[in-house]
């Protein structure tokens, strides 16, 4: 590319407020002068372009001619631009290092005469890196005091960004309930945890039923997902998950989070928002699977090899029928499975559990019983595991001298919390075994009348709510297994 460089122009900037004037006796005429002696001196002959801010303070970079002059440098027309002084053009360092950036970027010098300053020489760029470190020092000073005053205020309880949907902010930046909005999500974790609507399904829902997000946009995927996992809706306040300070935003670890339990109202109750996260982090039907037009489609699962179960089409073209065939045998030959009908396995399957139905109260309450009880001691082993890993990382930082003793105290006392409630649930945990039996009959009979009534994609959503999954071992023997949070 041809370097244009003697082919532009010299800017002199001269700027003066009307307290500089009065104070200092700075003037601009004097300004330009010793700029136009310098031009001279360095046999500079051509006529300059001037920019002048009077009256302007350098506190920030909002000045007309200032603003002029960076437009000519974006357009290409200026060479090098030269000021008397340093703060002619900004007091503040980073300001001064972004006019910097932008006039190296487009290959322009810049010069201050006093401080012996151009960016054209080594001396000059060597300054330059030395004021950039600097710089970059007093970036993360403000950065540190910023995060700790946020991290002052979280362990508050007060909330440190937009309210989320169902709240408002009140004047002290605390959460309170909106309660249009709160009955949005009580419906959302209603119809994910007992109707089995999947993320689409209910966004899709939402936007049918013409009810707008908090920015008025029709509602996403990733925004129910949002709603489903974010723990303020049971009352916590979480903060300092995610790192965005680089480019990439990236999840922090669980240590160096801030929780503050009970820090606003709640909209959903702590064992409906587990139950919720339980179905969150399990593994999901395929999507394809879930809005199949099969019944079990995602569900049936191979007898012999524990494969996944496809539908296919078999019989003549004029007499064709469906059928469930084992994915292993249709595409590796490893199973030796056969192809059933679909008609008849669905109504096997129907069968099942209207005898299960029936069965309920003699032989399945203490198998469920023994499910549930194993659920429930799993997910207290997991808080307290993870409140041990938490605060045996926070140990090591604060021998390594990264934190204070008192963060480390507040951690083993939120540690030693966790542990007794988690300790006094298992110690309470009674299971009530008519109301089990109670809850899985209505489960099981609602999902027998949506097959019934709904279209197969609907019902099947019902069916996801109490079964896991369907194992066909031969004809009419199936098995069952129901999923009971």
């Amino acid at each position: 590319m041809k370097d244009t460089f003697q082919e532009r122009s010299i800017a002199l900037y001269c700027r003066v407020s009307t307290d500089e004037q009065a104070r200092e006796g700075v003037s601009l005429d004097e300004q330009q002068e010793r700029l136009k002696a310098y031009c001279r001196a360095m046999g500079w002959n051509e006529e300059p372009l001037l920019f002048i801010d009077d009256g302007y303070s350098a506190k920030n970079l909002d000045r007309p001619e200032l603003n002029r002059l960076l437009q000519e440098v974006k357009k290409g027309t200026i060479s090098k631009i030269l000021v008397t002084k340093l703060d002619r053009l900004s007091r503040r360092l980073l300001d001064l290092l972004k006019l910097i950036d932008t006039f190296q970027e487009y290959n322009v010098s810049f010069i201050s005469i006093s401080e012996s300053f151009d960016t054209n020489t080594p001396s000059g760029r060597l300054t330059l890196q030395v004021l950039g470190a600097v710089a970059e020092f007093e970036r993360e000073r403000i950065r540190e005091r910023v995060f700790e005053n946020m991290l002052h205020a979280a362990r508050q309880g007060k909330w440190l960004t937009q309210s989320p949907y169902g709240y408002r902010l009140d004047v002290n930046k605390e959460l309170v309930i909106y309660e249009p909005e709160a009955q949005i999500v009580r419906n959302v974790y209603d119809w994910y945890l007992n109707k089995g609507l999947g993320y689409y399904a209910i966004a899709k829902k939402l936007n049918e039923e013409g009810i707008a997000s908090r920015q008025k946009k029709e509602w996403s995927i990733r925004a129910i997902k949002r709603m489903l996992t974010n723990p303020v809706y049971k009352g916590t306040l979480v903060w300092n998950r995610i790192d965005s300070s680089k480019s990439k935003r990236v999840k922090k670890d669980d240590a160096d989070w801030v929780v503050v339990e009970d820090a606003c109202p709640a909209i959903i109750d702590q064992v409906t928002w587990e139950q919720v996260q339980k179905r969150v982090n399990k593994k999901q039907m395929a999507p394809r699977a879930q809005t199949s037009p099969h019944l079990l489609g995602g569900l049936l699962k191979c007898g012999r090899c524990g494969s996944g179960m496809s539908i296919g089409w078999s019989g003549s073209p004029k007499n064709r029928y469906r059928v469930y065939r084992c994915s292993a045998n249709k595409n590796k030959g490893t199973c030796t499975s056969k192809q059933y009908r679909a008609d008849d396995v669905e109504s096997w399957f129907k069968h099942g559990l209207l005898k299960l139905a029936d069965s309920i109260n003699t032989q399945m309450i203490p198998h469920l019983i023994q499910r549930a009880a194993e659920n429930e001691e799993s997910t207290i082993e997991q808080k307290i595991r993870a409140a041990k890993n938490r605060y045996k990382r926070k140990v090591e930082a604060y021998t390594a001298g990264l934190i204070e003793l008192e963060d480390l105290n507040e951690e083993k006392k939120r540690m030693e919390q966790i542990i007794a409630e988690a300790q006094k649930a298992e110690n309470a945990s009674s299971v009530d075994v008519k109301k089990l039996e109670a809850m899985v009959k209505e489960k099981i009979n609602n999902v027998i009348d949506a097959i019934d009534v709904l279209p197969v994609p609907e019902a099947k959503s019902f069916i996801k709510t109490i079964v896991e999954k369907v194992i066909l071992l031969d004809e009419k023997d199936i098995e069952i297994v129901l999923n009971i949070q």
